[in-house]
């Protein structure tokens, strides 16, 4: 996900070329600092927003959202970029469609690529196996047997807290996950509204420092 704020109209820039070279290099690298300040509060404020909407299992997706100044180029006035080194977190802006046949993890978060190596053990060793249940769900299941504790471990402690079972019964059959058509995400996330919201401010910051240049 990428937002970027341009203050850098028309009539701005022909105000920039107008200026004496001295000046208006002075003019960018106080728009450059301007943009720079009010960065750093509004990246606060962007992963508040992310964590109050959504249930962040790694910190590492929150720190994936960041807001800072673009100013590398000399003849064009800076600009505020706000976004997400995460490809797909766009998806929780807008909200969409992920299309395919796909295995959902049932109670609870699995990482994806430990999923999918205890799926493909349980399946190499022939202790998983799909089932059609009483709601026309295709679920992936396994049996507990002591061979398959290890990657079991996770779905078994799970499925107990989500059951409120104790115990599980010796070869006792297991669900791992639901294997879906699609998966339709909803708009969990409005980061775009925030930084137009914040664009007053950033031009009122942008004018002070312009103001103390002499």
């Amino acid at each position: 996900m990428r937002i970027s704020i341009r203050i850098d109209s028309a009539a701005g820039q022909a105000q920039l070329r107008q200026w004496g070279g001295e000046f208006r290099e002075k003019v960018r690298r106080a728009v450059a600092q301007a943009m720079a300040s009010e960065a750093a509060d509004l990246k606060q404020d962007v992963r508040s927003h992310v964590a109050g909407q959504m249930a962040v299992v790694k910190k590492s997706f929150l720190k994936g959202f960041t807001a800072r100044a673009l100013d590398k180029d000399p003849k064009r006035l800076p600009a505020l970029y706000v976004g997400s080194r995460i490809p797909w977190s766009g998806m929780h802006e807008r909200g969409g469609r992920i299309a395919g046949r796909m295995l959902i993890p049932l109670n609870g978060r699995v990482g994806r690529k430990r999923f999918k190596a205890q799926v493909a053990e349980l399946m190499r060793g022939g202790n998983a196996y799909f089932i059609k249940n009483a709601k026309g769900n295709i679920v992936l299941m396994a049996e507990n047997l002591k061979d398959y504790d290890r990657p079991l471990a996770g779905f078994k402690r799970r499925y107990r807290k989500a059951e409120g079972i104790k115990r599980l019964k010796r070869g006792a059959d297991i669900p791992i996950a639901v294997l879906v058509p699609k998966v339709v995400l909803k708009k969990r996330l409005d980061v775009e509204r925030m930084v137009a919201g914040r664009i007053p401010r950033l031009s009122a910051a942008i004018e002070r420092q312009i103001g103390t240049l002499d």
